[in-house]
């Protein structure tokens, strides 16, 4: 009964088992470190407290709260079970199969897994720490039979922002291509580099964002997809009436009621933390991708090893490998004081290894496929 280009699809399995939060610092998922503001938990337990889980949800205005903060009116906004399920949404709805999706590797692979699950051909121009996002690359490979273009603002695993003029000349210079341009890490960056903007004069822009990452609700699942109207009303007609839980709601309500939780975490990441792993990178002579997320993908010597020491100590960090087949390490940035406890655990495992014979580096089981 399945299709037949799905039964060699490879399943979408984020190597979850043994996190937990209150014996490793959690540097491997992109996560917000610290738990969110204590509002948003006891809007959570005043919801629960009305003993109403029997109920469907009712949204009341989340759409038009989402909206005012992301600075588009509620006609062109619609929220999604994570951005997940946008990124599902917009291939499904805009894709055809047997058309072609263009990609830039190494990436978030849920990309891909939503573009093979329609039975699109991918192609895939990559990234480099030497010119970032491959704009002439990009639009070399659009013909009249690409139906997606991914922009991932900014790409994960690299942290690589794509300037505006990059985006626009993409959007512009395929006109019959869906441009999904994923704002997934939007709060970290500078406010002039989103795309929701332009969604009015560019129909064929669709950006998605989540509440998982900066907002750190990724447990309840919330994201929202900004486009022109037109293509809300289609979207919404595909998503179903009940796809998010109205926990979800009530603690996103809560969240955008009161932010300053959130954008104290980005300005001390932004200014404190994240500057302070960067000089110790060029400290220690290690290189790594520049970035503008709250993650740096960087090149230890014995990488899998090394994730390994540290996981030993309670820390997780992702081993990843980049477009040429390299294996470094993605490491999640969060405080300050967590981010100086990172730097001391690597000092002292780096300086022990300066002490013994050359390592040769742990095979590991772990798929290096992006998977989150």
């Amino acid at each position: 009964m399945i299709k037949l280009h799905l039964r060699d699809l490879a399943p979408y399995l984020p190597p979850l088992d043994g996190r937990n939060a209150q014996e490793h610092l959690l540097l491997d998922f992109n996560e917000r470190t610290v738990p969110v503001g204590g509002h948003v938990i006891e809007a959570l337990k005043e919801h629960l407290d009305t003993r109403g889980l029997q109920c469907y949800p009712a949204y009341g205005d989340l759409n038009e709260q989402i909206a005012a903060y992301t600075g588009v009116s509620k006609e062109q906004c619609m929220f999604t079970n994570g951005s997940d399920q946008g990124i599902d949404l917009i291939v499904r709805c805009c894709c055809p199969t047997g058309t072609e999706a263009i990609i830039p590797a190494p990436t978030f692979a849920m990309y891909e897994q939503a573009a093979l699950t329609e039975g699109l051909v991918i192609k895939r121009p990559f990234f480099t720490r030497a010119d970032g996002f491959p704009t002439k690359e990009v639009l070399a490979l659009v013909t009249p039979q690409t139906s997606l273009i991914v922009l991932s603002n900014p790409n994960n695993p690299t942290g690589t922002a794509i300037p505006r003029e990059a985006m626009l000349a993409v959007a512009k210079g395929a006109p019959h291509c869906a441009i999904l341009i994923d704002e997934c890490y939007f709060e970290f960056m500078s406010p002039d580099s989103t795309m929701v903007h332009d969604v009015a004069s560019l129909p064929n822009v669709f950006v998605t964002r989540t509440f998982s990452k900066t907002w750190g609700l990724p447990s309840l699942r919330l994201g929202s997809i900004i486009t022109a109207e037109a293509n809300i009303r289609a979207l919404c007609s595909v998503r179903g009436p009940y796809d998010i839980n109205h926990l979800a709601s009530i603690a996103v309500k809560a969240a955008l009621k009161d932010s300053k939780y959130v954008f104290d975490f980005v300005t001390e990441h932004n200014t404190l933390a994240k500057p302070a792993f960067e000089a110790f990178l060029r400290k220690r002579g290690v290189e790594f991708w520049p970035s503008s997320a709250n993650y740096i993908f960087c090149y230890f010597e014995a990488p899998r090893d090394l994730e390994v020491t540290l996981r030993g100590r309670g820390i997780l960090v992702r081993p990843k490998t980049d477009a040429e087949g390299v294996v470094g390490l993605r490491v999640s940035i969060g405080t300050l004081k967590q981010t100086q406890r990172l730097i001391e655990n690597l000092e002292d495992i780096l300086d022990s290894r300066q002490k013994l014979p050359p390592l040769t580096d742990a095979p590991s089981s772990e798929n290096t496929t992006e998977t989150n």
